[in-house]
């Protein structure tokens, strides 16, 4: 024990000269302390039991006990048939003639059987980078450039390690990690490139540019969860009661004593009461109202968002509309209230991020967001040496036996963790937990799998919650009962110790009981909090991608109403007008779609006594092809085709050029994927119903996706279809036009050829003549100017035509015309949907814009 003390005293000496060091960082960054309020930022944080109080320098008693909850009933034994895992606490079985691989349970990797040896080529995806000047490459994860700190060199230990770099006479430090030399999910190879293998498949011995390079053996499917076993993980399991499961505090364990007592968790180390901060709101941050008001305009991250929620939370197709209806009615009126629309902003900041801010409202604000995560890893630094000043001083008086009751197994020997002592600096209130879970549910790549896992297990038990109240659903600020308890449960301990964890990891930190390395550590995470985050580096780690979003939903969890007059320039009152309401019904003889009403002829312009005037105030250029509306770099994707469409999900459905009963073969493509998938039947024309094809063949005949086979739908002889998640509609081979409504089909007044549904719902179409129609604010088909062949139309007013020239043309709102996109006369049809544009030319090329 004596041996223990003096070098804590050692360490005390040189934690002095750190609090030196601490006092020119809190100088350094006064400018950036200026941007954002945090209450008790100089304060700092204390100890609560088992330490010394710094502010009193007073050794406080032992933390001693504390009551357990009750959480529940413990499941006894695993169902015949099935395999427990001891990481989810559950019960899992694999197909059959599958066995349990390495892979976590939970992935879709956990099962695996024997195949036959299978080869394929690799993909290069670009050429190495260049490690930074001032930093050196380490073969880690196939090749990774790290630094050391100003006067260091590298050590034997990995490149990972605290103890990575030293110099003599000084402790060793951690190196930092500043890019990958590959993109990731990819692997280098010695002639400077980067390859990926296929999904699923692993790399040869053989030459990167063989036809072997890559291969597989094994089929890997995930395993099926059957149910929770005894407890979840972090519970205790006791007999009493015939089996129950029990939690303790946050920093205790269970105890010898009855698990019904006050003493059933004892605290094993020092409890510190942390900082606090005032948190930010998104309509308080710079540049947050004009990146809102564009997302709110796009749609497309917003309603991939609520798409995603629906999924995840397994709702009816009326649950589903309702709950859209109420999203996009709450975003409308009150912004400030929307946890989906917070979580849509944050994706598109991802973005910015990633390809790096083009206008001054994404500047300032990542600009901002950088100061945020700067601070943030300020705080928890300082609170971290708060923390082990306290408990090594206290280490220092304490003696066994003492009359203070203090003993080895408190602040005696143990080390206190650092994420479970600073966690509630990073503290998210229920809105903020459920904002990070949305955007959980999205892309892999928005989040580190940490907070992946999080969101697909711990956070399934607020959807059913969530779910009450519709309108409620949305909001950040969370008011019922259930909701917030059962937020709160996710919060907590889950998101709290993400949130802590992230910081500290990314900040160079981890917990140890060597004191020399703990020395380093906070040496570590007081060097890094002061100088500038780059974002983007960031973005490339687990750690980081955790650290960026848990900041996101402190930063943005207050309710901040946005600027009326700044707002009102950026949303006018009525470009909001219907955006909620995207519904096909009948009201006296008339089609209503959304708010507008279809009470004019479209033919040919000879019944539109309005066709001279164009009045079409929803109708704007919003953005999805570029500056200005043109856009001039298109990417050839193999293949031929006669049609396209794009599902809301991003997938690519085009109609082949191989005949086939009914017309030509039909294929798609995801999103990210690199090759088409043939899919079952045949067409002529294609559209997507939100993520659902619907088709018409050669025969006229009309037929929608059903999984992976398609059922017919009886209806007129049609000649083209158009779809958006908003309604159906076809062009009959009469040249009359026709609207899903329910399981009919409603005729409506007037022609035409060929059809196009925004995400409003609204029609656009072309009729016999090139004549162009769509279906204003004003509850009127209105002609616009020019002739097409064909027309496609992803949001509102980004809508695009085959013009009868053969060249491609966007609508500019600002113009109430056309703009040419593509000024070469090949074109021949077009489709848009997901923000994606893509065109067919006359020999069935098919070209996707970049």
């Amino acid at each position: 024990m004596g041996s223990r003390i003096k070098s804590g005293y050692i360490l005390w000496r040189a934690l002095i000269v750190l609090i030196a060091g601490f006092v020119s960082i809190l100088a350094s960054i006064s400018e950036v302390k200026a941007q954002q309020t945090q209450a008790a930022f100089t304060e700092g944080g204390h100890a609560i039991c088992g330490a010394m109080d710094l502010r009193t320098n007073t050794l406080l008693g032992a933390c001693g006990f504390a009551s357990a909850t009750k959480t529940g009933k413990a499941v006894g034994e695993c169902p015949r048939g099935s395999f427990f895992d001891i990481g989810t606490w559950s019960c899992f079985s694999c197909p059959s003639g599958y066995n349990r691989t390495g892979f976590a349970v939970d992935t879709p990797k956990a099962c695996s059987k024997q195949i036959s040896a299978e080869y394929k080529r690799a993909t290069r995806v670009g050429a190495h980078k260049s490690c930074p000047s001032g930093s050196f490459k380490d073969l880690r994860n196939g090749g990774e450039c790290w630094s050391c700190p100003a006067g260091f060199d590298r050590t034997l230990s990995a490149v990972n390690e605290w103890d990575a770099c030293g110099k003599i006479f000084e402790p060793a430090r951690r190196a930092e990690f500043i890019d990958r030399v590959c993109p990731e999910g990819s692997f280098p190879d010695l002639n400077g490139s980067c390859y990926t293998c296929p999904d699923g498949y692993r790399r040869t011995a053989a030459a990167v540019s063989a036809h072997n390079a890559c291969f597989r053996n094994e089929s890997l499917v995930a395993a099926e969860k059957i149910t929770a076993l005894t407890c979840k993980a972090g519970e205790y399991f006791d007999f009493i009661d015939g089996g129950t499961c029990w939690s303790c505090p946050v920093n205790s364990v269970r105890s010898v004593y009855g698990v019904k007592t006050s003493q059933a968790c004892e605290y094993l180390t020092m409890r510190w009461e942390p900082a606090r901060r005032t948190p930010n709101g998104l309509f308080g941050l710079p540049g947050a109202h004009e990146i809102v008001a564009e997302v709110i305009k796009d749609r497309t991250l917003i309603d991939e968002s609520i798409s995603n929620y629906i999924a995840a939370a397994g709702l009816n197709k009326a649950k589903a509309d309702e709950l859209k209806t109420e999203a996009w009615n709450l975003i409308l009126t009150e912004p400030e209230e929307s946890a989906i629309l917070k979580a849509a902003v944050y994706m598109h900041v991802f973005n910015v991020i990633k390809r790096g801010a083009k206008t001054k409202a994404e500047r300032d604000l990542l600009n901002y967001l950088a100061v945020y995560v700067q601070q943030s890893r300020l705080l928890v630094a300082k609170e971290m040496q708060g923390v082990w000043q306290s408990w090594e001083r206290g280490l220092k008086v304490a003696r066994p036996g003492r009359s203070t009751g203090l003993n080895p197994n408190d602040i005696g020997v143990r080390p206190p963790q650092m994420e479970d002592q600073v966690g509630d600096i990073m503290l998210l209130a229920p809105g903020a937990a459920v904002v990070v879970a949305y955007v959980g549910l999205g892309s892999a790549t928005l989040v580190s799998t940490s907070v992946a896992k999080a969101v697909g297990t711990v956070g399934q038990a607020i959807f059913p919650h969530l779910v009450q109240g519709m309108k409620e659903t949305m909001r950040i600020t969370v008011t019922t009962t259930s909701i917030g308890t059962t937020s709160m449960a996710f919060m907590a301990p889950t998101m709290i110790i993400l949130s802590a964890s992230s910081i500290v990891a990314s900040i160079g930190t981890d917990i140890a009981l060597d004191q020399i390395k703990q020395e380093s550590i906070i040496t570590d995470a007081l060097a890094n909090s002061k100088k500038p985050v780059n974002l983007s580096r960031l973005l490339l780690t687990d750690n980081g991608r955790t650290e960026v979003l848990m900041n996101w939903g402190l930063m943005t969890q207050e309710t901040i109403k946005p600027n009326t007059q700044t707002w009102a320039q950026l949303m006018p009152a009525e470009k909001a007008t219907g955006a909620g309401d995207h519904s096909v019904t009948l009201d006296n003889g008339n089609v209503v779609v959304g708010n507008f009403e279809i009470d004019t002829v479209i033919d040919g312009g000879q019944n539109n006594t309005r066709n001279d005037t164009i009045t079409l105030s929803q109708i704007e250029s919003t953005g999805t092809v570029g500056a200005a509306g043109r856009a001039t770099n298109w990417d050839l994707i193999p293949g031929d085709a006669t049609d396209v469409a794009i599902g809301t999900d991003g997938t690519t459905y085009v109609i082949g050029v191989s005949k086939a009963g009914g017309g030509y073969e039909i294929f798609k493509r995801a999103k990210t994927a690199k090759r088409w998938i043939k899919m079952a039947g045949a067409a002529v024309r294609i559209a997507v119903s939100d993520k659902d094809a619907w088709v018409v063949n050669d025969a006229g005949l009309i037929f929608a996706q059903s999984g992976t086979k398609w059922r017919q739908i009886p209806g007129p002889a049609a000649q083209d279809i158009g779809a958006s998640a908003n309604g159906v509609w076809i062009t009959a081979v009469d040249n009359t036009i026709h609207v899903r409504n329910g399981n009919r089909w409603q005729k409506l007044p007037g022609t035409a050829t060929r059809i196009d549904i925004d995400q409003n719902g609204r029609p656009w179409v072309v009729n016999k003549n090139g004549d162009i129609f769509v279906h204003d604010n004003n509850k009127k088909w209105q002609k616009l100017p020019g002739a097409a062949v064909d027309i496609a139309v992803d949001i509102p007013g980004a809508a695009l035509i085959i013009g009868t020239d053969g060249k491609t043309y966007l609508f500019n709102g600002a113009k109430q015309d056309w703009d040419p996109i593509v000024n070469e006369p090949d074109s021949s049809a077009i489709g848009a949907g997901d923000g994606q544009v893509w065109r067919l030319t006359k020999n069935n090329k098919i070209y996707q814009m970049q």
